[in-house]
C-alpha cells in the first residue's frame, strides 16, 4: 500500500481577528453597549448592468495588525478587533467579491432580478404557500447582502474620488441580520436611503438592532494617539456593569495607537 504523504499546512494569511473601524465616538458607544446594525447604501457594477440597494449591515475587515492603518484613513481611526470565534457563532460572512468586467456580474444582477420578480408577483397574486414560496426565493435574493465589487470607484465624503479603488484589499466580513428578523427590512430601495438625512431616519428606526459580544471576545482597542489611551481606560471604568477588573487589566495591555502602529510595521 502505498504510503501518503502528510501534508503541510503553512501559516495562513488571514488571522484570527476581525477588525471594525469607526470614529471616537462610535468606539466608545460600542463599548458602552454594543454594534448597532444600520443600512449602508451598496451599488453593484456590471459591464452593462448595476444595482443598488440599501443592505443591514456592520462591517468588519479580516486584516493583519500591520494592515490597518493603510484602511483606517478611510473608515475611522479607531477600532476595535474581536476573535474569529466569536465572528463564527454570530454568522458573520466574507464578500463574494466579482468582477464589475465579468459576464457572470451582469447574469447574477438579471437573475437575481428575475427572483424579486416572483416575490412580488407571488405576493400580489395570492399564490398558495406563498410564505414558502417567497422564503425560497428571499434565500436566493439574499445573495445581493454579500456581493462586492473586487474593484470600483471610492466616494468617501471629504475625500478625492478614487477611481479604481480596490475592495478586495479590505478582505470584508459582514454580519447582516438573518432574512427571518421580523423588525428591519431585510434591504430597501436605493430610493429610501439616497440622501444622508433619509438614511439617518432609517437608522434611528432600527437603532435596537444590534450584535452582541462579550468583554471576552476583544482582542485589540485602537485609538489614534498616545493622549488618548487614559481617556479609553476611564471609559472602559465607567462601564464596569460590562467590564469585570480581571477583563479591565488584561484590555489595559491590548490598547494600541494607530501612531504606534504605523512607527512599528
Amino acid at each position: 500500500m502505498k504510503e501518503e504523504k502528510e501534508l503541510v499546512q503553512g501559516k495562513s494569511l488571514y488571522p484570527e481577528i476581525l477588525f471594525h473601524f469607526s470614529g471616537k465616538e462610535a468606539l466608545l458607544a460600542i463599548l458602552e453597549s454594543t454594534f448597532r446594525v444600520s443600512y449602508a447604501r451598496e451599488k453593484i457594477i456590471g459591464k452593462e448592468k448595476t444595482r443598488e440597494i440599501g443592505v443591514p449591515m456592520i462591517s468588519f475587515c479580516d486584516l493583519r495588525l500591520s494592515e490597518v492603518s493603510t484602511h483606517m484613513c478611510k473608515y475611522g481611526n479607531y477600532g476595535i478587533g474581536l476573535t474569529k470565534e466569536w465572528a463564527n457563532r454570530n454568522g458573520l460572512n466574507p464578500v463574494l467579491y466579482i468582477s464589475k468586467h465579468s459576464p457572470f456580474t451582469d447574469g447574477l444582477i438579471t437573475g437575481l432580478d428575475k427572483v424579486h420578480t416572483h416575490i412580488r408577483n407571488h405576493a400580489m397574486h395570492g399564490v398558495s404557500d406563498t410564505d414558502a414560496i417567497n422564503t425560497a426565493y428571499l434565500n436566493i435574493y439574499n445573495v445581493y447582502r454579500y456581493i462586492k465589487n473586487y474593484e470600483a470607484p471610492l466616494h468617501k465624503k471629504g475625500y478625492k474620488k478614487i477611481d479604481k479603488y480596490r475592495f478586495a484589499d479590505e478582505r470584508e466580513w459582514r454580519y447582516v441580520p438573518p432574512l427571518e428578523n421580523a423588525e428591519l427590512a431585510p434591504f430597501v430601495p436605493i430610493a429610501r436611503i439616497k440622501t444622508s438625512s433619509q438614511k439617518e431616519e432609517l437608522n434611528r428606526s432600527i437603532s435596537h438592532v444590534n450584535l452582541h459580544f462579550e468583554p471576552e471576545d476583544i482582542r485589540y482597542l485602537i485609538v489614534e494617539n498616545d493622549n488618548e489611551i487614559s481617556e479609553l481606560i476611564e471609559h472602559l471604568e465607567s462601564v464596569k456593569g460590562r467590564f469585570s477588573p480581571q477583563v479591565l487589566n488584561r484590555l489595559k495591555s491590548r490598547i494600541l495607537t494607530l501612531e504606534q502602529i504605523e512607527s512599528d510595521t
